[in-house]
């Protein structure tokens, strides 16, 4: 195709390289060449828009929550428990009773129960604020802890799933990975006329 101003060959362009003058071609638009894409990210699907992303933040607040939960609910069972276990002995009300406690058939039970919940509880919690500060280590400790939680009944089981779910994607590891890079990484400080 040759330009109807100057007569110099145009090809495809919309407008002549010589002169300038618009041809009446609609220009073609160069394919898009993807940037490069991480190892095992998938291609066509950003960042933005991956589970891991997308559920990162939820599951933190709803391991914090569980955490503060467990130990609420325990906290409100534990007189209840004392009192049918113990039948109202005087082990539980005199100033000794921590050291007599253990001893009593009911005392030593609600003791290491006691114990497995505020542990529990500061794992739960241990993992909430590593997925809300977005810390290098927090997806694996959060795998674990999910295991861990599998048999804790309804809501533990249900949030261990959850999080195995968003954490188990197939490219959750590098999605993750580029979340707390993108975390610990500051911009350049600005630099201008000093004043």
């Amino acid at each position: 195709m040759y330009c109807s101003q100057c007569g110099q060959a145009v090809g495809t362009q919309s407008r002549c390289p010589n002169c300038g003058a618009p041809t009446g071609v609609a220009g073609v638009a160069p394919p898009v060449v993807p940037g490069p894409v991480p190892p095992g990210y998938p291609r066509g699907v950003p960042l933005a828009v991956s589970r891991v992303a997308r559920h990162l933040h939820t599951l933190g607040i709803l391991w914090t929550v569980f955490a503060g939960y467990s130990v609420l609910r325990w906290l409100l069972v534990l007189p209840i428990l004392h009192v049918v276990l113990g039948g109202g002995m005087p082990w539980m009300t005199g100033p000794d009773t921590w050291v007599y406690a253990p001893f009593h058939p009911g005392g030593w039970l609600l003791h290491f129960i006691t114990v497995i919940v505020f542990a529990r509880a500061i794992l739960s919690l241990a993992v909430g604020l590593a997925l809300l500060t977005r810390q290098p280590w927090g997806r694996i400790f959060a795998i674990v802890v999910a295991v861990l939680t599998l048999i804790k009944p309804f809501l533990g089981t249900i949030l261990a799933i959850y999080t195995l779910w968003v954490m188990l994607e197939s490219s959750a590891d590098q999605n993750y990975a580029q979340l707390s890079a993108e975390r610990y990484s500051f911009p350049p400080p600005a630099t201008g006329p000093p004043m």
